[in-house]
């Protein structure tokens, strides 16, 4: 019976890939993404349910759009395993047993797909477009706010601790939104989402994942600089410096790994 309920669980975050790859390039756009029919970038052909399928349709149709040919980013398949992936991580490492389900475990699992699911878009249109989705966050923060407030009716935990983080968030937002359009507020959404994410794991975490972060900031730098002086080009470290890290993309990959590797070492000690 676990078997089985392994691979459900698989197969729902196998689903939840397909639908980051669909919201990571409509949300930039300004594009409904819950009621329009999913279709081909390329030729605008509406797909069918067998087109949908997670992993099976992209082997079935061997990456290439049925309709004209197209290759599909091969990304949007890796996705869909690594959500599977992490979906069923999360589950185990929480360490919940069918069939002794306890309903703690089983709203801090959900918690974490809220988490997961908010940092994977974020992280998807910061590197596509190094841009931090403030709506996205804003979403997270609601699913992360209904978690606390069953932990303050059921669990009796104090919310008194959180309520810095929701007088910064919202501080913050309001600073984000008065600066709109009139400088660069990356920096600014960066914070906003360090916020998000030091509010769901907590801040000895989070300091881990600063300290992760620095880590890799420093190795992709030297990656730039290395592909420089093996060019050899003056204007290829030109156009490399505006290679800029995106921070939110390697913040869910720290912030995810942390929390996992953590949360396995809590659970199974």
């Amino acid at each position: 019976m676990d078997i089985l309920l392994y691979c459900i669980i698989f197969m729902m975050g196998t689903v939840f890939g397909s639908f980051f790859t669909l919201a990571i390039y409509r949300i930039p756009l300004k594009k409904d993404i819950t009621h329009e029919r999913s279709f081909c970038p390329n030729c605008n052909h509406r797909l069918e349910w067998l087109d949908l399928i997670p992993i099976v349709s992209y082997i079935g149709l061997r990456g290439k759009c049925r309709y004209c040919g197209e290759k599909i980013r091969i990304r949007y398949f890796l996705l869909e395993i690594l959500s599977g992936c992490i979906f069923l991580l999360g589950y185990l490492s929480f360490h919940i047993r069918f069939p002794y389900f306890e309903i703690s475990k089983i709203m801090a699992f959900i918690a974490f797909i809220g988490m997961y699911i908010t940092l994977t878009i974020v992280a998807g249109i910061d590197k596509e477009h190094y841009k931090i989705q403030i709506g996205v966050i804003i979403f997270g923060m609601i699913v992360q706010l209904m978690y606390m407030l069953y932990l303050y009716k059921f669990e009796k935990i104090s919310l008194y601790g959180y309520t810095p983080y929701f007088i910064a968030f919202f501080g913050f937002l309001v600073l984000d939104y008065l600066l709109f359009k009139k400088s660069n507020t990356y920096i600014l959404e960066v914070i906003i989402l360090s916020i998000y994410v030091s509010l769901c794991i907590g801040s000895y975490l989070f300091i881990i994942v600063l300290i992760f972060m620095i880590v890799e900031w420093i190795i992709w730098e030297m990656i730039q600089y290395v592909r420089f002086y093996i060019n050899d080009k003056a204007d290829i470290l030109k156009e490399q410096k505006k290679e800029k890290m995106p921070l939110g993309f390697f913040m869910m990959v720290t912030t995810v790994g942390v929390f996992l590797i953590e949360n396995f070492l809590w659970y199974y000690k």
